[in-house]
């Protein structure tokens, strides 16, 4: 995949990602900063990259052990790059937990210049989606309280999943299944990166319904995340396959990876 535009300064709050029309804008400048009119392509290609970064946090905090931020929507934020992308997450108290909205303001600093403290107070009021959750509160685990019934990161982290994924599909028509698949292999890379694959493992059975879990294969002195998705990068007018694409012959693949693991 190339190099993507530089990374603006510009947020929004999690539940932007249930709006059908705020993801289709989104989805839309993909589609323009690869040079394809293809909604599946496009959006297949942002989630990949949102994918990546709503699970970045958890994934690195089961590799290191330390305490995980909580993946409700209406508690965290979103930074959006100029092609529409998420560059990360990160977390945002509920504005019911400041002492006022200029408190909040001062929290949310710089990088959520573009949204009012008022937009942001009323983000969790948008109303639901079919087949997106049930609304505010709905990243609460057995409908209460983070916490409040022991219910585990993953949990969570699957219901925030299940309600922004049947929106990414519905915008861009690809399969609820293969955006499941995106994320057991984003998990898998982000262990990696992290520098413990077997936490891929932890958190994916933590999440469990229909998340598969992540798989890897050594080849050579690397080891690879063996995917299970693909991005359909290689429809993008003059790219390629990705080397990694389960879509390649396995034995062309595993060539392709043997090089690369050669050429450290």
């Amino acid at each position: 995949m190339v190099a993507q535009p530089p990374v603006s300064r510009a947020a929004v709050p999690g539940t932007e990602l249930l709006d059908p029309r705020w993801l289709e804008d989104r989805i839309s400048e993909m589609g323009i900063s690869w040079g394809t009119g293809d909604a599946r392509v496009s959006g297949t290609l942002w989630w990949c990259m949102a994918a990546s970064s709503l699970i970045a946090p958890i994934v690195e905090a089961f590799a290191t052990g330390s305490a995980a931020m909580d993946p409700a929507l209406e508690h965290i934020a979103c930074e959006i790059r100029p092609d529409g992308g998420i560059e990360r997450v990160f977390p945002v108290p509920g504005i019911g937990e400041f002492d006022d909205l200029e408190m909040a303001g001062s929290i949310l600093g710089d990088i959520a210049a573009d949204v009012t403290v008022g937009e942001w107070a009323g983000a969790g009021e948008r109303p639901s989606t079919p087949g997106a959750g049930a609304g505010p509160g709905a990243d609460s685990c057995c409908g209460a309280a983070p916490d409040e019934h022991g219910c585990s990161i993953g949990h969570r982290l699957r219901v925030s999943l299940s309600r922004v994924i049947p929106v990414v599909a519905q915008v861009s028509g690809a399969s609820v299944p293969s955006l499941w698949a995106i994320v057991a292999d984003a998990i898998g890379n982000r262990a990696l990166d992290a520098g413990d694959q077997d936490a891929a493992a932890r958190l994916a059975h933590e999440v469990a319904g229909r998340l598969p879990v992540p798989r890897f294969s050594d080849i050579g002195s690397r080891t690879f995340v063996r995917r299970i998705s693909c991005c359909l990068v290689f429809e993008v007018p003059g790219s390629e396959m990705c080397t990694s694409c389960p879509k390649r012959p396995a034995a062309q693949r595993e060539k392709l990876l043997y090089e690369l693991a050669t050429r450290g």
